[in-house]
């Protein structure tokens, strides 16, 4: 999935009008020198790709409720767990227009097409 999110923010590196975000759903592991590590590693740029975490809880509400990034329910505990290869294209009204397997090529090649008829 960072290998596809790195092709996504080649392609998109100089449009402003783009942005990317990840979001770590390990929050007591990733804190904010391991992410920035991370990111180093991955070659994210500040400005275009954001990897951030929280608030466990509200980082598993979002991704349940805002984002329908999966569909079992939780409670965002201790025991809860939430991991999806799923990239999701959310537009300027905050609008999901698509959700891609982050780890399928031609899924990637989609979200890319997609991406660039909404800049149309």
């Amino acid at each position: 999935m960072t290998e596809n999110m790195a092709l996504l923010q080649d392609e998109f590196l100089n449009d402003n009008e783009i942005m990317f975000l990840s979001i770590s759903v390990t929050p007591e592991i990733d804190n904010i020198a391991v992410l920035r590590a991370y990111a180093d590693t991955k070659g994210v740029v500040d400005s275009k790709w954001h990897v951030t975490t929280g608030n466990k809880k509200h980082i598993y509400n979002l991704a349940r409720k805002s984002y329908f990034a999966v569909v079992e329910q939780g409670d965002g505990g201790l025991q809860d767990f939430i991991h999806t290869p799923n990239f999701i294209l959310i537009d300027k009204q905050k609008q999901i227009r698509g959700i891609y397997d982050g780890t399928n090529d031609d899924d990637v090649k989609r979200i890319i097409d997609d991406i660039k008829i909404l800049l149309n």
